[in-house]
């Protein structure tokens, strides 16, 4: 069975060109880089550290095996296209890249030591993204935005979890019985 790249839609396209990148670099190790500073008596700087952690790092673990999955789900129904039927595929996907694309973007920003007060005016310390955690935002981005296209186009539905009521609760329970 050939697969046809030209065949697809231009949002599994990018969706999974997206996903792809978004998967390879969340491998590269510097996706969040802190640095720390120390200063002299005078502002001079006496000393440096550096470090760079790829997206498997802490709590954001968890963004990257959402965008993992996400991606997984992309190349199993647009190239292998045997996943059960019955679930929403693209809402899955849309859902599972959009938490772990927002999981990724909150951590790059909020990582690292609280710097204590008596210590601020000796000390410069810098976070953020490193130059691959800022090309993997921005493809993670895409490959979410692109899923919900994807999910929108579809056709398919949100499901109804309350599908067998109509929207009234259920009656009370029957009061216990007296004991004895």
């Amino acid at each position: 069975m050939a697969f046809d790249f030209n065949a697809l839609g231009k949002n599994d396209k990018v969706a999974l060109i997206s996903g792809a990148v978004s998967t390879v670099l969340l491998f590269f190790p510097a996706y969040a880089k802190a640095s720390v500073e120390a200063k002299g008596d005078l502002g001079v700087s006496i000393g440096s550290y550096s470090e760079s952690k790829s997206a498997f790092v802490e709590w954001a673990s968890l963004g990257a095996l959402l965008i993992l999955a996400a991606f997984v789900i992309v190349v199993l129904r647009v190239v292998v296209g045997n996943l059960p039927a019955g679930v929403p595929w693209n809402l899955v996907t849309a859902a599972a890249a959009g938490l772990g694309t927002l999981i990724l973007v909150i951590y790059v920003f909020t990582f690292g030591p609280d710097v204590p007060s008596i210590a601020e005016d000796s000390i410069d310390l810098s976070t953020g993204p490193g130059w691959s955690g800022w090309i993997l935002l921005v493809a993670a981005i895409v490959f979410s935005v692109f899923s919900f296209f994807g999910f929108k186009d579809s056709g398919e539905q949100i499901p109804e979890f309350n599908k067998g009521t109509d929207g009234t609760p259920p009656p009370p329970a029957p009061p216990a019985p007296p004991t004895a």
